[in-house]
């Protein structure tokens, strides 16, 4: 998994976190591994909401998803882009994940940053 600490801090709250880490989608198709993931995403967020739009991504399926859920210090605003990266032994869903104290100053620009179409590199 990789970790970064982007600039989007509101005074009183931590700085937006941001994750990326392939997650094994149990060789589902992308539908599948999309709805998977919603799944997993709305039990272990309380009061998620949140919707989901396609997103452009040179030959592989993706997925957007953008809200809000409760979080022990307030309400959190979240981006998570995914997609389902296949290879010719092994299908994974690749979650970029966004998230801060909602109404975090920056938090907008660095969505628009990091739910762009990145890299896909596989050995």
């Amino acid at each position: 998994m990789v970790g970064v600490v982007v600039g989007c801090e509101k005074t009183t709250s931590a700085p937006a976190s941001v994750s990326a880490a392939p997650q094994p989608s149990a060789d589902l198709e992308p539908g599948g591994a999309f709805l998977k993931y919603a799944v997993g995403m709305r039990d272990s967020r309380p009061g998620v909401k949140f919707t989901v739009g396609a997103a452009q991504f040179c030959g592989y399926s993706s997925q957007q998803l953008t809200g809000t859920f409760q979080g022990p210090s307030g309400t959190f605003d979240f981006a998570d882009r995914l997609a389902h990266i296949w290879t010719n032994t092994k299908k994974y869903l690749v979650a970029i994940q966004l998230q801060g104290p909602a109404g975090a100053a920056g938090f907008d620009a660095a969505k628009s940053t990091l739910m762009q179409e990145f890299a896909v590199v596989i050995p």
